[in-house]
């Protein structure tokens, strides 16, 4: 017969705060007191996701817990997706015992919020990728699990030019406390090694939109009857000014300008610059970019409304952009 008094479960003498607060200490507590702080926090586009990255006091670069798992693919975000994936036998023969153990203590650190985050040091997604490729590559993945073989991938080629380092500090605004090389590696992040093959990137609807905060007729019809949106040279010149220009400062289109010189008196280039941009990264950062422009010019009544906004969303232009003037049609507004 078990022992009444020795089962007896004694109530506990404390309040309901003493005993979560004994469980997960509240924020402003010695212990989480005692955790590093993000001082930088910010949301780095790659591999056509939208990852939450810090950088730390001590300098580590993280992103966090649940991001790793959006990385991935994973239908859940959860932290525990991530990790059963990554546990099963077949996957997780390609990780060595150094990297799992980075995963089974991910780093606790405090932000802004209310409760501290837990996440993982930059350089263990990009391990984890590499080691999702190789076991794609040896036959290791289930047909469900190709998916994240290609999202893995897509991120693998958004760093092949240049660290992750470099992405999650101009996506944090880290960069001012960088390396003076830093702007170098991430211009390169937005170039592709080898040329693509041209494709559609920028919709008509944004041709139309240019033509109307200009004034002039959206189509046109050719010498051989074709009726055709209308595209004249200066809105080339626009969109390097407004879309292509403020990437980096203009950093960026310089790089592209050189890689694809004009080829006569008109102005006239073999390619189109998005065909130099990187996938997963430099096209990411154009869409972006291009779509915040688009959005404006259908805000506006005419190319002055448009400049008004465009100053009010990313400062004067004077002072960012001087080195891409307007051209403006024969008759239109100035």
């Amino acid at each position: 017969m078990a022992n009444d008094k020795k089962d007896l479960i004694e109530p506990i003498d404390a309040s309901f705060e003493d005993v979560v607060g004994a469980v997960a200490p509240p924020r402003g507590s010695a212990v989480t007191k005692s955790l590093p702080k993000a001082t930088h926090r910010g949301i780095l586009p790659i591999g056509g996701l939208q990852l939450d990255c810090f950088v730390l006091q001590d300098g580590r670069r993280v992103f966090h817990k649940r991001g790793m798992a959006k990385a991935l693919g994973l239908k859940s975000e959860g932290g525990n997706a991530f990790m059963k994936t990554l546990g099963g036998k077949k996957l997780g023969s390609e990780l060595d015992l150094e990297l799992w153990e980075k995963i089974e203590n991910p780093i606790v650190f405090n932000t802004e919020g209310p409760d501290p985050a837990h996440g993982y040091e930059a350089d263990v997604l990009v391990d984890v990728c590499k080691a999702v490729g190789r076991a794609f590559a040896a036959g290791k993945l289930t047909k469900a699990q190709e998916p994240m073989a290609r999202q893995a991938q897509a991120i693998v080629n958004a760093l092949a030019s240049v660290g992750i380092t470099a992405l999650i500090d101009e996506a944090t605004g880290y960069q001012t406390e960088r390396s003076p090389d830093a702007l170098r590696l991430l211009v390169a992040a937005y170039i592709e090694k080898e040329q693509r093959e041209w494709e559609k990137e920028f919709p008509d609807d944004f041709y139309i939109s240019l033509n109307q905060v200009y004034g002039s007729d959206p189509y046109v019809k050719r010498a051989k009857g074709a009726v055709v949106i209308n595209k004249p040279q200066h809105f080339g010149n626009f969109t390097n000014k407004y879309v292509y220009g403020p990437l980096e400062n203009g950093e960026v289109l310089k790089e592209l300008q050189r890689l694809n010189p004009q080829i006569d008196a008109k102005g006239t280039r073999k390619q189109r610059f998005h065909q130099f941009l990187s996938e997963g990264y430099g096209l990411e950062k154009l869409r972006a970019q291009r779509q915040e422009v688009l959005t404006m010019l259908k805000l506006s009544d005419d190319i002055d409304d448009f400049k008004r906004l465009y100053e009010k969303r990313f400062g004067p232009l004077d002072d960012q952009y001087s080195m891409f003037p307007d051209f403006f049609p024969l008759g239109s507004k100035k």
